[in-house]
């Protein structure tokens, strides 16, 4: 009886000691499963970190290479800016041969409507004639000025009236004055509120305007000038 009572015992024993085998078996497999997911999840994160870093660098590359085309788009708009800033610098800079002050740029319309700009006279001699419907000095030269207009010589001939200024009749009652004159040689030039009149500083007509070639107002001389005069005295202007 004590046999089997001793045989019942170490078959109790050796199941327990089975079943706390198996378990302990699944808990170091449950571990080592934790374990390695665990691990899977920290190179996972790991490498979804270096996935986020890469695109980080690669963003600020981006953004490097972005900066980097700006700056040189910048330079290049700075240097087309120099370049354009010397060339109206070269086309500003002319050589000055006469004696005086330069003279006042102006822009005035003809009576047909067509746009004279001094400016575009640059490197041309210019006589420059200030002159009213009323002046019977003015009048009286108109034949001999539209002779002058038309010939061939080393400066270009400008007219001026201003309309509406200093005893001048209003530009459409000058205009079908002028018209019966028969002048067609002549440049008329008209000077709304005579501002070009009184820059050139223009007291009395008739007055002439000598400009040389670099721009500068040589003279301006009050009166008639015949227009032998006036080709010798462009003789002494450069």
């Amino acid at each position: 009886m004590k046999k089997i009572l001793i045989a019942i015992l170490v078959v109790a024993v050796v199941g327990l000691g089975a079943m706390f085998a198996l378990n302990s078996n699944d808990d170091m497999d449950k571990s080592m499963n934790d374990d390695m997911t665990k691990s899977e999840m920290g190179e996972s994160d790991h490498m979804e970190k270096e996935d986020d870093m890469a695109s980080d660098d690669m963003e600020k590359e981006d953004d490097m290479a972005m900066e980097d085309d700006m700056d040189k788009e910048d330079d290049m708009d700075k240097e087309d800016d120099m370049d354009i800033e010397d060339d109206k610098t070269k086309d500003d800079m002319v050589e000055v041969m006469n004696e005086g002050e330069m003279a006042e740029m102006f822009e005035l319309m003809t009576l047909d409507g067509d746009m004279v700009k001094l400016a575009d006279l640059k490197g041309d001699k210019v006589y420059v004639k200030f002159w009213a419907s009323w002046c019977s000095i003015c009048v009286s030269g108109l034949e001999e000025l539209d002779e002058l207009s038309g010939m061939e010589s080393d400066f270009t001939v400008l007219t001026i009236i201003a309309p509406d200024y200093n005893g001048e009749q209003s530009l459409d009652k000058f205009k079908a004055w002028f018209e019966k004159r028969g002048h067609d040689n002549m440049t008329v030039l008209v000077d709304t509120d005579g501002e070009v009149t009184r820059a050139f500083g223009v007291r009395g007509y008739p007055t002439s305007a000598y400009i040389g070639s670099d721009g500068v107002l040589v003279k301006t001389l009050p009166g008639h000038m015949g227009n032998d005069k006036i080709k010798m005295t462009f003789q002494e202007i450069k």
